[in-house]
This record gives C-alpha cells, structure tokens and sequence, in this order.
C-alpha cells in the first residue's frame, strides 16, 4: 500500500470518527494531502479500496435517502463521491473556494424561494454550486447562463426574458423559480430526484434514450450502465461530493481560505418609472458595484423601459433612503426610452430638438460627461 492510499484510508476513518463532535473538534480530511501528487494508479487503488469491508467506523449505506447517507458521511462508501471529494479539495479547490464565497452574497434568497416550496428537497437548492459556481454571470461552453445554466430556449420556455436591456437567466430570484418549475417537471417524468438532476444537465430525451438502450429502471442501474455521456454521468456524483464538502467546511480545513463575509441585508424595491441604476446609486448612498451584484440581469444602466413598474434588490438601507427621497428620485418620469444612434454632424442639442426635450435630459439619463464629445456610432437613450 502507497503512502498516500494510507493517509486517505485513514483520513476516512478519523473524518467518520470526528463527525459526531465536528461542532467542537474540526479536522482537515486531507490536510496530509495537500502537497501530494498522486499518479493514475495510486488514484486507482483509492478507487478500489473497499470500505464496506475496511473500515468499520464509516456508517453502512443500508437503504438510507440520499440525504441521510450525505448527513452521516455514509456516502462516502460510493468511491466515485470520495475520488471528487479529493479533486475539488486538490486541482478543484480554486472553483470549490470561490463558489463557497460567492454563495454567501445569494444563497439566502435562493433558499427562502425553495423554502416555499417543500415539495423540491432542500438541498438542490445548492445545485448553483456544481452549475456556476454561484456566479450569476457564468457562461457554459454551450452557452447556458446564470447559476442555473439555461440555455436560451429552455429559458424562453420557462418565461424567462433575453433581450437587449436584460437577461433573466442571471436573475437571481426568477431563474430560481424557473429552476424550480423545470425540476418539478423532471421529477414528475423520471419520479427520482437523482434522475431528475441527470436529466437537468443532459436533458430528459438523452436519458430517457439511455434507460431505454440499457433497460435501467433506476438511477444506480443507468449510472452503470455506461450509456450517459461523460459529463451527465459525472453530474450526480459531482454534487454529492460538493453537497458533502459544503456541509462540512469546518471538517474539511477550508474555513481559513474563505473570507469572513456578512452577507448585506437586502429587500425587493419596486421603481414606478424607467430609470437609471447611476441616478438610483447617487439617491441611495449604494455603490454601482452592489447594485449589479444584486440584480445581475441588467444589461443596460437603466431598468427596462417595458416595464411599467421594476423590481431592484437592494440594501435595506438603501430601500430606506429611497423612501425618503421618493420626490426626488420620481422628479423626472418617463412612459418609455427610445434608442438613438448618432449619425455623422449631430450634437445633443440637435438631438434634443427633434424628440422635443431639453439637452440636460439626454446628457443626465446617459450620464455624458463631457455633452461636445459624443461621437458618430454613439448609442444614446432618449427619455420620453
């Protein structure tokens, strides 16, 4: 036996050890792993290292539910938990780190959305972080966006908005909700969770295909059957081993590589009137920078002119300020924008002349610094 399949061996077995007291005692599963390499065959006799038979500290599988077998560690009998368990911890660490970060900014909201919605386990409410990584701007290879990764026609099925002034696949609570919907549906088609998520990433014909070819009934039986494609057949797997990760950060030794971060207290503000995000920023005492961070689905500084009424999160004492200032930050009403691109010999009075407004109007909504230096090409949007 190597000597690194020796110190995992019995990482395993101290990590089932310390897990009853992990609130008082914390222990870093592969803290004498961090400068190891390991080769292919080392990795293969971790594999193959049977636990059932090893180590009777690690409690048995049984017939428990997916969540209990990831609460108690149990889980980890499935080799192919504990192989990801070791590579996010090594060559995934980067993602695993910032995902945990990043999830301290929305996780909150996403949970509170699937708390009204017990019929959806709880802890899919985690998936953004296999998905994402918790980062609202992700871009997937095949162009799925947001931390739940739609891609555009899956989005405009499930109501969700693409256009030039937004794209609510990076809203945070819609694409949730809409997550939520297209997960019922899988569950409702498949009557298993961990079908329902494989169906997520790979898409309900592909598995359904794949059942059919190797005449699984169930998600063990088509996880072995070889019939998935690489990545939906990793895609369970990846999550357990995350799920188990994030719900012992203590255990795992990665508290200290995460910042201290207090979430900011926000709530929904409803705008009556297009407006924009730098004039709300000015009245709010609120950074730009926090404004994106909380409604990431603007594509534009100002709120999409088709909505009569718009909804931005915000710091509650942002929200407070605004109240205060509801004269003034309703000072200037617009019943839509219009979209100008400047052509060769016009200046903002010109412009102005010909939709009936004052210059100072097209120089404050576009925020122009400097009114004599806008330029042919130039995309202005002229308040009506």
């Amino acid at each position: 036996m190597t000597y690194s399949k020796f110190i995992f061996i019995h990482s395993i077995i101290l990590i089932t050890i310390l897990g009853f007291i992990q609130e008082s005692f914390s222990w870093s599963l592969f803290v004498l792993l961090k400068d190891q390499k390991l080769n292919n065959e080392e990795i293969k006799g971790i594999m193959d290292y049977d636990l059932n038979k090893d180590i009777a500290f690690l409690p048995p599988l049984e017939n428990k539910s997916f969540i209990e077998a990831i609460d108690d560690l149990s889980i980890c009998r499935k080799r192919d938990v504990r192989k990801y368990i070791y590579l996010y911890l090594t060559s995934g660490r980067k993602f695993l780190i910032n995902g945990i970060k990043r999830s301290k900014v929305y996780y909150r909201i996403i949970e509170k959305i699937f708390e009204k919605n017990r019929d959806i386990p709880l802890y899919i409410s985690l998936l953004p972080l296999l998905e994402s990584g918790f980062s609202p701007y992700a871009v997937s290879r095949s162009k799925a966006v947001g931390i739940w990764q739609f891609m555009k026609p899956t989005a405009r099925a499930l109501g969700l908005k693409t256009d030039r002034w937004l794209d609510e696949r990076r809203d945070i609570e819609k694409s949730t909700i809409a997550a939520i919907r297209h997960l019922k549906s899988l569950y409702k088609t498949f009557q298993s969770w961990e079908l329902a998520l494989t169906a997520y990433n790979g898409g309900a014909g592909h598995v359904k295909r794949a059942m059919l070819k190797s005449k699984a009934i169930n998600f063990l039986e088509l996880y072995r059957s070889g019939m998935l494609k690489k990545q939906t057949e990793e895609f369970v797997p990846r999550f357990i081993a995350l799920l188990v990760i994030f719900k012992n950060q203590k255990l795992f030794d990665i508290g200290a590589e995460i910042d201290d971060f207090t979430a900011i207290e926000t709530k929904n503000f409803v705008i009556n009137y297009p407006i924009n995000i730098h004039y709300i920023s000015k009245l709010a005492g609120v950074s730009i920078k926090t404004i994106r961070k909380y409604n990431p689905e603007l594509k534009r500084n100002i709120t999409p002119p088709y909505y009569k009424k718009y909804t931005l999160r915000l710091p509650v004492y942002a929200c407070k300020k605004l109240k205060e200032k509801r004269r003034s930050l309703y000072k200037y009403r617009y019943k839509k924008i219009r979209r100008h691109i400047v052509k060769k010999g016009e200046c903002i009075s010109k412009i102005a002349v010909r939709y009936k407004i004052r210059p100072k109007m097209i120089i404050r909504f576009n925020k122009i610094k400097n009114p004599r230096l806008i330029r042919p090409g130039q995309r202005l949007y002229i308040p009506i």
